[in-house]
């Protein structure tokens, strides 16, 4: 595949997980982080333009933040691992409380799920400051 499709790719999907991550913030069951993380990789594969664009979004700061502690460090703070998870299976549970659709319920039951196995892979990052004591 030419190098330049190869790029157009990679903003597509950077800019549909941009508008995915922007709706997560304010529709439960939408993981916002994982959809930055993605963002972040495809804009670093297609333009550097667009991946100094996406940083700079004040509406994900905080996402971007962790996101960049994930790039780096390869984990994620535990808050960010309680609030993904907590609003994924709490948003299961009200659609499927309030409504009688059981295709939204399934789809919202695989996106809790997902998010969990996510979360329980990636490892926790340490509190700052935190000291890690052997018993010798």
């Amino acid at each position: 595949m030419p190098q330049i499709v190869r790029k157009i790719l990679y903003a597509l999907l950077g800019l549909i997980c941009t508008g995915l991550g922007i709706i997560g913030i304010w529709l439960p069951g939408l993981p916002t982080t994982v959809f930055v993380l993605i963002a972040l990789w495809a804009f670093s594969k297609s333009s550097k333009r667009l991946y100094r664009w996406f940083t700079r979004i004040p509406l994900l700061k905080l996402a971007i933040r962790e996101s960049h502690r994930f790039q780096r460090e390869g984990t994620l703070a535990p808050r960010v691992k309680f609030i993904s998870q907590g609003s994924a299976w709490l948003s299961f549970a009200i659609v499927t409380a309030l409504t009688q659709n059981m295709v939204l319920a399934l789809i919202l039951a695989l996106v809790a799920l997902s998010c969990s196995v996510f979360m329980y892979i990636v490892p926790s990052s340490q509190p700052t400051g935190a000291t890690t004591h052997s018993d010798e």
